[in-house]
């Protein structure tokens, strides 16, 4: 194999573990934060439903959105700070 092939595995692996590593921390963030949740697709997508709202994440990329607005964010503090503010709402 060339030199190239052997850096862009290299790359390749240790994104795979950088998202599985991400993966265990979000969905750990969310128990410690005491957000429900349910898990999909063996955990690689998550729905969060508080009262009418509804949000869907993906922990290994941190990528989450309201479904009634659809517009991207990323984070999971800043998912749990989102929630944690709707929550309040009377």
């Amino acid at each position: 194999m060339g030199d190239m092939a052997d850096v862009f595995n290299g790359w390749r692996e240790h994104k795979q573990a950088k998202r599985a590593s991400n993966t265990v921390q979000s969905t750990q963030a969310l128990i410690d934060a005491g957000i429900a949740f349910e898990s999909h697709n063996a955990g690689a997508h998550i729905v969060i439903k508080q009262g009418s709202a509804v949000y869907d994440f993906w922990p290994s990329t941190g990528l989450w959105w309201l479904r009634s607005t659809k517009i991207k964010h990323r984070g999971v503090f800043r998912l749990i700070q989102t929630i944690a503010a709707q929550g309040e709402k009377p």
